[in-house]
């Protein structure tokens, strides 16, 4: 008792620079809080920080039922939350055992809980829960959220959670923030965060959050605000001088094997819609989109010359286009893994087939057939990351600071769907967010290779 008071009071001279209403918040015993509080609103507005002081008086609050810390996963909880925590109060004042998730902060004990999905509903269901520390809360499913609120049946159990907004349907925003009964008899109390509630955040960090996101992303992570994504996905994040390239201004030595760029080919896979492969190099800092393969099966093979430019013409390709095979579409892609590029002409020209390729590609994980048809080959693949929501977001925010070039000569077809991949209105009038499922392929080929690659890095987008 005598430390965690000596930490709290450390947590009030801390508190001090953030605003009065934040630091209010941060330093009010639970006793005086909602069942449930609910911080939303910008990155990096001290949303979590202002946590932290509450998870130290939630260890000597009294009340009946587990103590339950929830996330996306373990990993992200610790790396958004618990991480702070244990800088902050000594090695000494916790044991926190990060397989089974079993926490003991001062003598109180806690359960640290990942819930990626509508199934982990299952591990709360039955148990009564008494105090609850959540991160990221739209990201969580809306069944386990639901049971999760539904077991806090002691009298005085408090859960708090933090989130940045999404869609103004969201469950969160239509059925809790905004659930009038809830405001009406006390239950719920939501608190609004924008970057002026976070005076450590300069001015320098402002400008680069704002270079970072663009569109509905700087909107909702930036301003703070749950809008809609509507119309051109990467409208207000595409701009030509920034992300395009020719021969001209293509760095020297990005196409030099061996040297400082390395290669991946990301695929998106056809059967009743195009296959493209997207040829990419990646210099350590940005990415470089140098070609691409479209085969559509819906246009004759001289509508398509150029779009399929880099694909060895043969006896089957000069009359109407059909859906290909794996095999051809394999041996396709053999031939654009295998080309190479003339430095004294400046072309790409094909190259012997079936030689060694020390370039990576990544495959979405459903095209189960192609992957067989590459291993069969020996082809060096690894599942490519095809997360819809925080692909485009990276997507977006590689684009608009810059780190993303696509060559504007030998990327037609892309450079075009870009401009036109947009959002689903009749999904968003549902609640959900997604792409329009009409000529998306090459942007979801990029966004594969984006994800892969960056998404899964986000320290690359940190150190932009």
């Amino acid at each position: 008792m005598r430390k965690t008071i000596l930490i709290l009071g450390l947590f009030v001279s801390i508190l001090k620079p953030f605003t009065p209403r934040v630091a209010a918040f941060a330093l009010r015993p639970p006793e005086l809080d909602r069942r449930i509080t609910i911080l939303h609103g910008a990155v990096r507005s001290a949303k979590t920080w202002a946590c932290i002081p509450k998870f130290l008086y939630l260890s000597r609050y009294r009340t009946g039922g587990v103590g339950l810390v929830t996330g996306v996963s373990k990993q992200t909880i610790y790396t958004n939350v618990l991480n702070d925590l244990f800088n902050v109060i000594g090695a000494e004042n916790y044991h926190y055992n990060r397989q089974s998730g079993e926490l003991n902060l001062f003598g109180s004990q806690w359960l640290v809980m990942g819930a990626k999905d509508e199934g982990s509903e299952k591990y709360v269901r039955g148990a009564t829960i008494g105090k609850v520390v959540g991160d990221e809360l739209t990201l969580l499913p809306r069944s386990f959220v639901m049971m999760l609120l539904n077991r806090m049946s002691p009298p005085n159990a408090r859960a708090y959670f933090t989130t940045n907004p999404d869609h103004p349907r969201h469950y969160v925003k239509t059925e809790l923030i905004d659930n009038a009964q809830l405001a009406t008899t006390g239950a719920l109390e939501a608190m609004h965060f924008t970057l002026a509630d976070n005076p450590h955040v300069s001015q320098e960090y402002k400008d680069y959050l704002n270079t970072l996101y663009a569109g509905v992303f700087r909107e909702r992570f930036v301003q703070g605000r749950w809008v809609v994504a509507e119309g051109a996905i990467y409208r207000d994040a595409w701009n030509d001088a920034r992300n395009l390239y020719d021969d001209a201004t293509r760095p020297k030595g990005l196409l030099v094997a061996g040297t400082y760029s390395d290669r991946f080919v990301t695929v998106d896979y056809g059967t009743d819609h195009p296959q493209v492969y997207l040829d990419i190099f990646d210099d350590g800092k940005r990415l470089w989109v140098e070609r691409e393969y479209v085969w559509d099966s819906h246009v004759s093979s001289f509508e398509s010359s150029d779009e399929t430019r880099w694909v060895p013409r043969d006896s089957h390709t000069q009359t109407t286009v059909l859906q290909k095979t794996d095999a051809q579409y394999a041996d396709d892609l053999d031939a654009f893994l295998t080309a190479r590029f003339n430095h004294r002409t400046g072309r790409w020209e094909p190259g012997p087939r079936g030689a060694a390729v020390d370039a990576q590609v990544l495959l979405p994980p459903e095209c189960a057939s192609f992957a067989a048809e590459l291993a069969q080959r020996g082809v060096w693949f690894t599942d490519a990351d095809n997360a819809v929501m925080d692909g485009i977001r990276t997507v977006s925010s590689m684009l608009a600071s810059g780190l993303l070039k696509i060559h504007k000569d030998n990327c037609p077809r892309l450079v075009a769907r870009l401009a036109t991949y947009v959002w689903d209105q009749k999904a968003a009038a549902r609640g959900e967010e997604q792409p329009l499922k009409k000529d998306d392929d090459e942007p979801d080929a990029l966004r594969y290779g984006v994800m892969t690659r960056v998404g899964r890095n986000p320290w690359r987008l940190q150190n932009a």
